[in-house]
């Protein structure tokens, strides 16, 4: 009897779902709320915005026909790389970068594990500062190559997940790029405003925001034990971000600390209906779709021996 009233419990959780989602208004959990740098009103996180970078394979960087200075990319839009309807947001933008990173030191920076996985991936791979939507060409100084993997996790268990990665670049950023100021104890509230930077699907960098911490999902709802042990080692949010935006740091717009690093999320896009491409995903802006997954910088190893920090 108590095995078929915790299915009779579970259906019950799963028809709610869907009701609710069907019901919900067609947009990316309630708004798209991604904006250029640029245009962002709190001159805070223009400023932090300088210290993110996106990672790029080497292969697609060439020199440029603009002088030594100077390395060209691929011009490709994401209506063609992914192949996005023509009429949506940044379809005609030049997509580039497939993760994002932050400064945490000069020389140091932080990323998803999943992001740089080994040396190998390290060697191969560019860091790029300033890529924004009117970048046709990058400037040598804003590209930076990985050296080494500092630390590096990149496990998930019933109970335990590990995302996250620093790596040593070639060389220190310029004065203008300050590493971002980290929390390194405590735990972050449910409902805390947050906001994110990065590279969603390799587009130019964006600001997302008006979005929160938010309680468990209806997926973590299903197994509350392990998602509250898991719990302690990332939170949900309801940001609108993509990949590309794996390696974000994910801010507490109160503060300006970086909170976490965007690590996972729900599907990207979906089929436009009676249309041969793609639209953006929409999901009800609740606790219950909230599937945004950031990594907490908390629970990063030796982070204050990292950072010298006393």
């Amino acid at each position: 009897m108590k095995k078929l009233n915790l299915v009779v419990g579970i259906l019950s959780l799963l028809t709610l779902v869907s009701t609710a989602q069907a019901s919900a208004p067609k947009v990316i959990y309630g708004v798209d709320n991604r904006q250029e740098i640029g245009e962002y009103p709190d001159a805070r996180f223009r400023e932090m915005a300088l210290s993110v970078a996106g990672k790029v394979r080497k292969f697609k960087l060439q020199s440029s026909r603009f002088g030594e200075n100077f390395v060209d990319f691929p011009h490709t839009m994401l209506s063609y790389s992914q192949n996005v309807c023509s009429k949506e947001r940044y379809a005609d933008q030049y997509t580039l970068p497939h993760c994002t990173g932050f400064l945490i030191a000069p020389d140091l920076i932080m990323t998803a594990g999943h992001c740089v996985t080994n040396q190998m991936d390290c060697d191969t791979s560019s860091w790029i500062f300033d890529y924004l939507p009117q970048t046709e060409y990058l400037e040598k100084k804003n590209v930076y190559n990985c050296v080494r993997i500092v630390q590096q996790e990149l496990s998930s268990s019933f109970f335990k997940m590990r995302d996250y990665a620093i790596i040593q670049l070639d060389r220190k950023a310029g004065p203008e790029r300050r590493p971002l100021k980290l929390r390194l104890e405590g735990k972050v509230r449910v409902g805390t405003p947050v906001v994110v930077i990065g590279h969603p699907t390799g587009l130019p960098l964006k600001i997302a925001d008006n979005a929160k911490i938010r309680s468990f999902n209806i997926m973590e709802m299903l197994l509350p034990i392990r998602s509250m042990v898991r719990r302690n080692s990332y939170f949900n949010s309801d940001l609108d971000t993509f990949a590309g935006n794996s390696g974000s740091p994910v801010f507490n717009q109160e503060t300006g600390e970086v909170e976490g690093i965007l690590v996972q999320g729900a599907k990207d896009y979906v089929p436009a209906p009676g249309e041969q491409c793609l639209i953006p995903a929409r999901r009800a802006p609740t606790h219950w779709a909230a599937s945004e997954k950031s990594f907490r910088v908390t629970q990063i190893k030796n982070l204050k021996k990292i950072l010298k920090v006393p």
